[in-house]
């Protein structure tokens, strides 16, 4: 989630683990189509290092995993998957740092004396990268299918939703932030289901003037409710059995532990909810995030806060605690291995390996820029300065827990950054920008060598 006010550290100790890996190499595949520019477009990824560029991504993660961050007070020392596709193929393929480097089940944050290393099939919580990497893939497969018509109003789909001056809200705002929507609010203090979800969402009214651009966690949560409606299954097995499986993604998806991922091949993504507690603590905490004082009284008695390690758990509340673990704006994990079939997907034009997952023609409805200040595209974000490092018309998504997906299909370019940057769960706010320079620094030397002239 994008959230005003401070944000989570990502200090590191410098005395910590660092570690460079490439993946296992991917399979050969003899019958790979090609277009007449020769990129390759269907067939499983080939993995084909680019030396070069893997000296520069060892240098780029060199300073932000272990040295730019380096903190005397540090209690995070997260890890990061980074990954490259160019022209139909794998050209970067790494994996740095842990898992998990701090215990803090004591109440102290203990270093672990054996701290498993990130790996390039390690999940990590997606956090915000869901909306592009479930529910916009959701929503393209259910147009290409005509099942939904993004110009019709919300209230076509889902009734319950025409309340509070909300009838005329359009499945096109949601997709663009622009709905009017309030962007964030803490449901999850009042529910603990997705029916009392949807419910809070349907009563809620609307908090600006539709049109204006506002990015809405409420607006992303409703999209994943108007795909349960129109298909009539559970957003995570909609997503699994039409988008994830027939690509081959056998790791990703919605909780995790409970489709049988072992704990150890997920990566931590947070000590309990001590952000979530802060934004919503109006009392000591004023200002810190959204303002939550008409929540005060929900607040003195809720009792359902997370004291554990995170480690399979959405870190988001809503979806956590709200939603129990499925919702249209966080809740998938992942990793750069699979990630890399989903966007190249994308870039093929919708069709992987013979399967075709939405159309051409929907493709490029969903990443035309909407916004004059370039902001959206559906369901896709444009404009900031780490999606710019790589290219001007580059668009992707970033996640609260440290995730960046920048996607340039002028170029037939995707980068992936995954990142657990709140590993211990912590509220400093010193390093937001600092993982935001991690994103940019790779993204710019991937445009270096590929792009730049």
């Amino acid at each position: 989630m994008k959230r005003r006010g401070r944000m989570i550290a990502l200090a590191m100790c410098g005395a910590m683990i660092f570690s460079g890996c490439s993946g296992q190499t991917e399979k050969k595949v003899e019958n790979q189509e090609k277009t007449d520019s020769g990129k390759e477009t269907s067939g499983e990824l080939v993995y084909e290092e680019n030396e070069k560029l893997a000296a520069a991504a060892d240098a780029v993660a060199y300073s932000y995993v272990q040295s730019v961050l380096a903190s005397e007070n540090n209690k995070v020392v997260p890890g990061a998957e980074m990954l490259v596709l160019k022209d139909g193929k794998i050209v970067l393929k790494k994996a740095y740092g842990v898992q998990q480097a701090f215990d803090w089940s004591s109440g102290e944050g203990k270093l672990l004396e054996n701290p498993v290393p990130m790996e390039t099939d390690t999940l990590i919580d997606l956090a915000s990268c869901t909306k592009i990497s479930a529910t916009t893939q959701a929503v393209m497969k259910l147009v290409t299918e005509g099942r939904l018509d993004v110009k019709e109003k919300v209230a076509s789909y889902l009734p319950e939703f025409a309340q509070n001056g909300k009838e005329n809200v359009t499945v096109e705002e949601l997709l663009t932030h622009t709905s009017g929507l309030p962007q964030w609010r803490p449901m999850f203090l009042y529910c603990d289901t997705k029916e009392e979800v949807l419910e809070y969402i349907c009563s809620t009214g609307l908090m600006f003037e539709p049109g204006e651009y506002y990015y809405s966690d409420l607006g992303f949560m409703t999209l994943g409710f108007l795909v349960e409606k129109i298909s009539g299954q559970d957003l995570d097995e909609y997503v699994k059995t039409n988008i994830y499986e027939p690509l081959g993604m056998e790791k990703t998806g919605y909780l995790p532990l409970e489709n049988g991922i072992e704990k150890e091949k997920i990566a931590v993504s947070s000590f309990g909810n001590p952000y979530e507690y802060c934004m919503v603590d109006e009392e000591n905490n004023p200002g810190f995030g959204y303002d939550c004082t008409e929540d005060q009284e929900a607040f003195e008695v809720f009792e359902g806060w997370r004291h554990n390690t995170l480690q399979g758990e959405v870190n988001d509340g809503n979806a956590a605690m709200g939603c129990q673990g499925v919702a249209g704006h966080a809740g998938v994990f992942s990793n750069v291995e699979e990630l890399a079939v989903l966007y190249q997907t994308l870039l093929n034009g919708g069709t992987y390996n013979g399967v075709e997952i939405y159309s051409p023609e929907v493709l490029d409805q969903f990443t035309v820029d909407r916004m004059e200040e370039g902001k959206s595209c559906y369901g896709f974000a444009t404009g900031s300065s780490w999606m710019k490092a790589l290219s001007d018309t580059a668009f992707g998504h970033n996640g609260f827990t440290g995730q960046y997906i920048t996607v340039d299909p002028e170029n037939q370019i995707v980068t992936i950054l995954l990142t657990n940057k709140m590993n211990a769960g912590l509220t400093d706010q010193n390093a937001y920008n600092n993982l935001t320079d991690f994103a940019k620094a790779f993204n710019h030397a991937v445009h270096n060598e590929y792009i730049a002239e």
